[in-house]
């Protein structure tokens, strides 16, 4: 493996924090300071190589570009010099300097002796970028009808129920991932997601370009779908072709279908397929009934909030199925987990800020109090993470890793609404204790500022992963464990962004500007500032992984699920050919938490 010099292939915000960072790979005899030049990209720094012959100063040779020493006296002076300085940690041996200072707009590379970085730029308003190839994602996955230049129709014929085989029409909506699954849990957000763009873009999606209604016809979309999954009782159904348990396996709805708060961990791939669009012809995708609370809440979450946007009839369409949905959760309770009870809390605030009368008001603090309840406060180590039900765990999830902290945030935001201001404030300390006690505590245990995956109070397979001390007898990990009992070891770019959106959006509510940049380092790494200098987005930056894309080889922008941790908590990442799910796959919740995470970067 060859040196890498890696940076934000994206670029920076002018105040941005920046940073270098030079892996090594198989090389040695490195010098502990390796200077390095910023300079206008695509214009090389001269080296002492000297000329071959056939070839000008004007025209040099276009061959062997890294020859000789790099000679800063000659030809234009860099913009910007500094150095690298060579530093121990537990992910290595690794080079870094921080060129923050450097903040004028413009065009850029850096340059040394051994490697040169991707081109970057720096200018307001840089992580736009984001957002506009999170649009392009999503138009990309809809389902049920032709994208040009992706797919033709498809779909028109889903589903059947998988109880009795009847039909119901619910085509439309979004593939979730890399495939044709249509999981309620994970694409509901997306209108979460719209809504927020739709809130902090103001005027400025018009003048790039982009129609102001667009982001509402797009939850339109959406909504003509999840209008559809909803039954005459009030339940929401979880998914079409999610799959069902593998042949011969012992797997169970019960047992086996949540991990790590993660759900629809056994689905197979018998519905990932195409199919002849035609209803009634024996090849229909199933539509799964269970019940889930998380996909029941979701569903008057989004639904509420969406009735404040849209216009009439389909305001008050979405706010009447978010109440129906509302009373069929709390007629069918649902087992407290601490994912549970955060997505009925949100249900319940975006329920009241849509002026719902029905609102038990003192229920809904209660519900608040209960979460902050679930909060760990230690004297030594990791303090104000959550935790599961009776403290029998951490709280981790590979999906909705802030949902907790997110909800709380939430509840400050709207305490004008709930008439108790202590608890409004008790809520916001949370949300502080959470960042500056957890994520930030922990990610200063890594060169490149990684937010932790989660705590583990009992954690499993010491003796073959590695735990690092979280306080009290408790482990922490930056990466999911990969010694588990379902062996699924998925990659985290949904942790970090999740935790993205959340700094950066409690910056600006909580007025605390020193999250902005931690929050930056987290989109970072996922924009090519990472050990193996690889862009986690098919549609941004450089020298990106080859995507899992199951049906479709290549979508035109994705992001990937990104870095899983060896055993001893150090990154990894697939990068040849050999192509498998858990670091390659696309999917859509990292790209709609860093959509979101630049929307609330942008002031």
């Amino acid at each position: 493996m060859g040196i890498e010099l890696s940076l934000s292939h994206l670029g920076y915000l002018p105040e941005s924090p920046k940073v270098l960072t030079l892996s090594p790979g198989d090389a040695g005899g490195l010098p502990e300071v390796i200077p390095f030049y910023l300079r206008q990209n695509c214009i090389r720094m001269p080296r002492d190589a000297g000329s071959q012959e056939g070839f000008s100063d004007r025209f040099p040779a276009p061959y062997d570009l890294f020859r000789g020493r790099l000679t800063p006296g000659a030809g234009v002076p860099p913009l910007y010099q500094g150095e690298l300085r060579k530093i121990s940690s537990r992910w290595g041996s690794l080079w870094q300097a921080d060129f923050s200072r450097f903040d004028t707009p413009g065009s850029y590379q850096i340059e040394t002796d051994w490697q040169i970085s991707a081109p970057f730029a720096i200018r307001p308003r840089v992580y736009d970028r984001i957002i506009a190839s999170y649009l392009g994602f999503l138009r990309a996955q809809r389902c049920g009808c032709a994208v040009f230049g992706v797919h033709d129709a498809c779909h028109l014929d889903d589903g059947i129920l998988d109880t009795d085989g009847s039909p119901l029409p619910a085509a439309g909506g979004w593939h979730d991932a890399g495939d044709f699954r249509k999981w309620l849990a994970f694409t509901l957000y997306h209108i979460d997601a719209l809504l927020t763009l739709c809130e902090r873009l103001g005027d400025d999606l018009e003048r790039g370009g982009i129609a102001p209604g667009s982001l509402l016809d797009e939850v339109s979309w959406g909504n003509v779908y999840f209008h559809r999954m909803i039954n005459s009782q009030g339940q929401v159904y979880e998914d079409v072709a999610g799959g069902s348990s593998p042949a011969d396996s012992t797997f169970t709805y019960e047992s086996n279908w949540w991990f790590e708060n993660h759900p629809g961990c056994y689905g197979d791939a018998s519905d990932n397929r195409w199919t002849d669009n035609v209803p009634r012809s024996g090849d229909e995708r199933r539509i799964r009934t269970a019940y889930n609370p998380l996909v029941q809440w979701a569903f008057v979450h989004v639904q509420a909030r969406a009735s404040r946007h849209l216009q009439p009839p389909q305001a008050e369409r979405c706010l009447q199925l978010a109440r129906h949905a509302a009373a069929f959760g709390r007629r069918h309770r649902h087992d407290n987990r601490t994912l549970f009870l955060a997505a009925e809390l949100r249900g319940n605030l975006e329920l009241l800020a849509a002026g719902d009368a029905s609102v038990d008001l003192p229920a809904l603090i209660s519900s608040a109090q209960e979460l902050m309840r679930r909060q760990a406060k230690v004297p030594e180590g990791l303090s104000g993470y959550f935790t599961e039900a009776n403290a029998s765990d951490g709280f981790r999830s590979i999906a909705f890793a802030a949902d907790p902290a997110l909800t709380l945030l939430r509840f400050w935001e709207l305490r004008s609404l709930l008439h108790d201001t202590p608890v409004a404030t008790q809520a916001r300390q949370a949300v502080f204790d959470y960042i500056e006690n957890y994520l930030l505590a922990d990610c200063i245990s890594n060169p490149f500022s990684l937010t932790p995956y989660g705590v583990y109070f009992d954690p499993p397979h010491p003796d073959r992963q590695l735990f690092r001390d979280a306080g009290t007898g408790r482990g922490v990990r930056t990466f999911i464990h990969p010694f588990n009992p379902q062996g699924i070891v998925h990659g985290t770019s949904s942790v970090l962004t999740s935790h993205a959106h959340l700094l950066a959006r409690a910056s600006a509510l909580l007025k605390q500007p020193q999250w902005r940049g931690p929050a930056e380092r987290l989109l970072h790494w996922c924009l090519g500032h990472n050990c193996l200098n690889r862009s986690l987005f098919s549609g941004i930056g450089y020298r990106q992984p080859i995507g899992y894309s199951f049906r479709i080889p290549q979508l035109p922008d994705a992001m990937m699920v990104g870095f899983i941790g060896r055993p001893d908590d150090s990154p990894y990442l697939e990068e040849s050919t050999a192509i498998e799910w858990n670091t390659l796959e696309y999917w859509s919740i990292p790209f709609l938490q860093a959509a979101q995470a630049a929307c609330w970067l942008r002031d």
